[in-house]
């Protein structure tokens, strides 16, 4: 399985990567099946004609229609590079739960096997239910925690499993102390938390951790408490203008400790800022999606969002699943979608875990103007590596 996996995983190209998830699925060894268990949904009614059908629940209206419509885009593109025979049925979500819900309705009404999507946290809950009550699993885009589980997996990226890895990765560096830097948000409290767990797991310590306002324009409280404590590297989890202040200041204060990120870091518009050249964060690798951004560029006119690959991916996902022979009537199981030895996709190895979060084998990148380059690769299997 190693040795198959790691070539797949070396393929180019978007329609290899699609070809290499289908292969993988192919040659990997199934778990036994679950004949019973207390959260595998029942095979939900269906029209008997033999498609497999995929609700995709995205906003294409209101404030993020313009990213709803390119995470379309790209899921149909997924369509034809797999050459699947899944039936897709987009809907619209808008901004509304209420919205969502009745797109989950609709796409069941019309006998969908699996919903894909929605992207915001507060659409999944109605979704879940209404998927639950039919008896099919949920692969939603959201990155909140708190609703995974039972019928919903969350196919996203992680702020948690980025801080796991660039600490596990600076560690066996030799670094020991870690500093982080946030905005006072619920994003930085899941990275605090993040930091806290990494710090026990690989024995290092955070002395350090700074959680600043929103309208942050001075960060000389941040480097006087920096200058005040010996650390190893400082996590910076910020964008935007904030990460413009913060970012510079640790070198003009003479703080000779490694400067890191996560992955809001894996944007060409951020990475590339001068003043974060040679610093350390974690991402999927960007050059194995170079040809699936390329190719969206050409027939849509401009580079796609970064997180329209989640979108390719669920559906490859779908494709290969729907290839393989099925634990029951509906090859999108539990079962099936936990299969321990995972996926791969455009964003490199993924499989779901029990409590229906992502697992991504992640590289570590180092930011620089004329682009990032991987200082450690990804892994490309589960065995191991962390996992």
């Amino acid at each position: 399985m190693g040795t198959k996996l790691r070539r797949l995983v070396r393929l180019a190209g978007a329609a290899a990567m699609a070809a290499a998830l289908a292969a993988c699925a192919q040659t990997v060894p199934r778990p036994t099946p679950i004949t019973q268990a207390p959260t595998e949904p029942s095979a939900p009614t269906r029209p008997d004609d033999g498609v497999l059908r995929v609700g995709l629940l995205l906003p294409l209206s209101g404030g993020s229609a313009s990213l709803g419509e390119a995470m379309q885009r790209a899921a149909q593109m997924a369509v034809f590079d797999t050459g699947t025979q899944v039936e897709l049925l987009p809907r619209d979500t808008g901004d509304s739960p209420t919205t969502a819900g009745q797109a989950a309705q609709s796409v069941i009404a019309q006998g969908a096997d699996i919903i894909l999507g929605p992207l915001f946290s507060k659409s999944v809950g109605p979704v879940a239910q209404q998927a639950r009550a039919a008896g099919i699993n949920v692969v939603a885009f959201s990155t909140d925690t708190a609703q995974a589980g039972g019928n919903v997996f969350l196919m996203s990226f992680l702020p948690q499993q980025a801080i796991d890895r660039i600490v596990g990765y600076g560690a066996s560096q030799g670094m020991r102390r870690f500093a982080l830097l946030a905005p006072r948000s619920a994003y930085g409290q899941i990275v605090s938390r993040a930091l806290a767990e990494a710090a026990v797991k690989y024995n290092v310590e955070a002395p350090v951790v700074e959680l600043y306002d929103s309208k942050l324009s001075d960060p000389t409280e941040l480097q006087q408490k920096l200058q005040a404590t010996q650390v190893d590297a400082v996590i910076v989890a910020d964008v935007g203008s904030r990460l413009s202040v913060v970012a510079p200041m640790l070198g003009y204060s003479g703080i000779t400790a490694k400067l890191m990120g996560t992955g809001q870091w894996d944007d060409p518009q951020v990475n590339r800022q001068p003043y974060l050249a040679g610093a350390w964060y974690a991402s999927p690798d960007p050059s194995r999606r170079a040809d699936f951004e390329s190719r969206y560029a050409q027939q849509f006119g401009g580079p796609p969002p970064r997180l329209a690959t989640l979108a390719y991916d669920a559906v490859a996902l779908t494709a290969s699943l729907a290839s393989q022979p099925a634990y029951g009537s509906n090859p999108f199981n539990t079962t099936a979608l936990q299969d321990p030895n995972g996926f791969v996709g455009i964003d490199g190895i993924f499989r779901f875990g029990p409590n229906g979060l992502v697992q991504r084998g992640l590289a570590v990148l180092q930011a620089e103007p004329s682009g990032p380059t991987v200082v450690e690769s990804a892994p490309d299997s589960f065995s191991g590596a962390g996992f």
